[in-house]
């Protein structure tokens, strides 16, 4: 599997995950050490990836906490 096929299997598997759950970057780190201890199949055949490739894949697709102010 090529690396762009495993980086869509990924971001797939990241927004599966609740908004409530993709909002912080240790999210994306728990997420990411998850990925590699359950799916290593999947991640076995992309050459050099290892966790900070896939925390990097992540980061740009946090979810900001909305914020509620009252005026």
């Amino acid at each position: 599997m090529a690396e762009l096929d495993v980086r869509a299997c990924v971001l797939e598997e990241w927004f599966r995950q609740p908004e409530s759950r993709r909002r912080h970057a240790t999210d994306a780190v728990a997420f990411a050490f998850r990925l590699l201890r359950e799916r290593p199949d999947l991640l076995s055949t992309a050459r050099d990836l290892d966790h900070d490739a896939i925390v990097g894949w992540l980061l740009p697709h946090l979810q900001p906490a909305t914020e509620s102010t009252e005026l």
